[in-house]
């Protein structure tokens, strides 16, 4: 309660980066605890708060207005930094208002819906909340934000949800993207991810990519994006401002891209 009030609370961003071409097209805004005696520290150390309602939304919304902040501050420098996702938790949407909440801070920011991407998992299509989760996602969607589902596969949603709700985006599970190499049933079911996704008219991410080798199987099987450590950690908005300066006057192309 103390870090919230005090707004250490900070987004860690981690590029997203196309699979064709090799560039960055946009980030996801990670939450991060700047605490005044621990340093830096990631929700291993704070997930616990989202058990706790309130807070809960009350970490949202900080994350939410703090990347809308950082995406104008780029957009003033003149740099392109494509769409900025940030996560949802099942809490948030126990507040119907939520979709013209997050518009609201966007228009306050004076950032664009098409700058910005919500990711939800699974599970707030369960339950009593579904009608409502439907209809905050459709009016997001409906102003140009683009939704993404987080952790594809690891959950209890029926592939029917793929139809039911308005989801532009696919996030392939870093447990199956972590023995990829290997194991001939991961990179089956992300083979299969993927051309279900396009099928669909859907973008795939890939998370938690390490390696190039992931990297170059990911390509050939079609997925569009990856984000993980083969290209970057999660960096500070100062930073990336720096970083996209950098990629801009000499862009950094993987070793798969053409």
């Amino acid at each position: 309660r103390e870090g919230l009030a005090a707004r250490q609370f900070r987004p860690g961003y981690q590029p997203k980066i196309s699979l064709t071409t090799g560039r960055i097209v946009g980030f996801e805004a990670l939450a991060r605890w700047q605490h005044p005696t621990k340093g830096l520290l990631s929700p291993d150390y704070f997930g616990s708060v989202f058990a706790e309602h309130e807070l809960s939304i009350a970490l949202g919304e900080q994350m939410i207005r703090q990347a809308a902040a950082d995406v104008r501050s780029w957009l003033d420098q003149g740099l392109e930094c494509g769409r900025v996702a940030v996560n949802l938790s099942s809490a948030d949407f126990s507040d119907p208002e939520l979709a013209p909440r997050i518009l609201r801070m966007l228009e306050d920011a004076g950032v664009h819906p098409a700058c910005f991407e919500v990711e939800v998992t699974e599970t707030v299509f369960l339950g009593r909340r579904t009608a409502t989760a439907s209809s905050i996602l459709n009016e997001l969607h409906k102003a140009g934000v683009s939704i993404a589902l987080d952790d594809f596969g690891t959950g209890f949603a029926s592939l029917t949800h793929l139809k039911q709700y308005p989801v532009d985006h696919i996030k392939i599970d870093q447990s199956f993207v972590r023995n990829l190499i290997d194991d001939d049933v991961d990179a089956a079911i992300v083979t299969a991810i993927v051309t279900l996704g396009h099928a669909m008219g859907l973008h795939t991410t890939a998370e938690g990519v390490e390696t190039e080798e992931e990297g170059a199987i990911l390509r050939q099987a079609g997925c569009d994006q990856f984000q993980g450590y083969a290209y970057a950690r999660p960096m500070t908005a100062e930073t990336i401002g720096s970083f996209l300066i950098a990629t801009l006057s000499r862009p950094m192309v993987m070793p798969w891209a053409s």
